[in-house]
């Protein structure tokens, strides 16, 4: 099995969906400046942390497991104390629709599913 050591930037990509027969673009709104792919990287970054160590520190997250993701990260937005706060809305979050829709949920957005499935591996 390969060892994986290093994040590589993510690249925001275009996606697009058929939606009522025809095909769409699914955009987000302007004045939604929410960092969907920080989400994907920190959770990437998760997995990333559990095939290396075989564990996730959960319910308390380490100081070496945070490190390590604010490490595997450019440009990372959120550090320390914040980027644990994180994560620990990531799973609120997913928690809350897993409770509310079931383990699958019609998700149309790319990005939104994308995290929804990663946070469901976990």
């Amino acid at each position: 099995m390969p060892e994986f050591s290093e994040l590589k930037p993510i690249s925001k990509s275009t996606f697009s969906n058929l939606i009522q027969g025809e095909m769409s673009e699914i955009k987000l709104k302007k004045e939604d400046n929410y960092d969907y792919y920080q989400d994907v990287a920190i959770l990437k970054s998760i997995y990333h942390y559990f095939f290396n160590h075989g564990v996730i520190p959960y319910p308390n997250y380490s100081e070496n497991f945070i490190n390590y993701i604010d490490s595997s990260i450019p440009n990372l937005k959120f550090h320390g104390l914040a980027l644990k706060a994180k994560i620990i809305l990531l799973e609120k979050r997913f928690l809350t629709i897993l409770k509310i829709v079931g383990y699958d949920p019609n998700i149309i957005n790319p990005i939104q599913r994308e995290i929804f499935d990663l946070s469901m591996g976990l």
